[in-house]
């Protein structure tokens, strides 16, 4: 009786965890939004297409970010098993300077409910010369 109940638990666990949502970025390499050189007061929205490669609904709870200077927007609506989302973030490109930002989503995912995107790249003053441009 105890080996039946132990394998039919060892079975209810697999199934669980081999059925599960997973997040997966399907536009960056790397999970790095990498926005090159861009310049000063530039758009510095990007979108993030994300897909949910798992069998269940996957749920993004929150984003955090390392600064304020990275603002994200996300819908609140479950993603469908198979099917893709979007996340909008935006850079504030007000400041001159090379940038290395990090964003943190938080999800159901069975795998990683702590997923992490690098946010890079460099600002530049166009009405600096160039040498002058970090």
């Amino acid at each position: 009786m105890k080996k039946f109940i132990l394998s039919s638990a060892f079975l209810l666990g697999a199934y669980f965890f081999s059925n599960a949502q997973e997040i997966k970025i399907i536009n960056y390499e790397n999970n790095t939004v990498d926005y090159g050189t861009i310049d000063k007061g530039s758009d510095g929205k990007r979108i993030i297409k994300i897909q949910n490669v798992g069998d269940k609904p996957l749920i993004i709870s929150n984003i955090r970010t390392s600064c304020g200077c990275t603002v994200p927007q996300w819908t609140n609506e479950p993603i469908a098993p198979g099917k893709k989302g979007e996340i909008t973030v935006t850079y504030n490109t007000s400041i001159a300077g090379k940038f290395n930002r990090k964003i943190t989503i938080l999800s159901n995912d069975i795998n990683e409910s702590s997923f992490i995107v690098k946010v890079e790249g460099t600002v530049i003053n166009p009405e600096t010369p160039a040498a002058a441009n970090p």
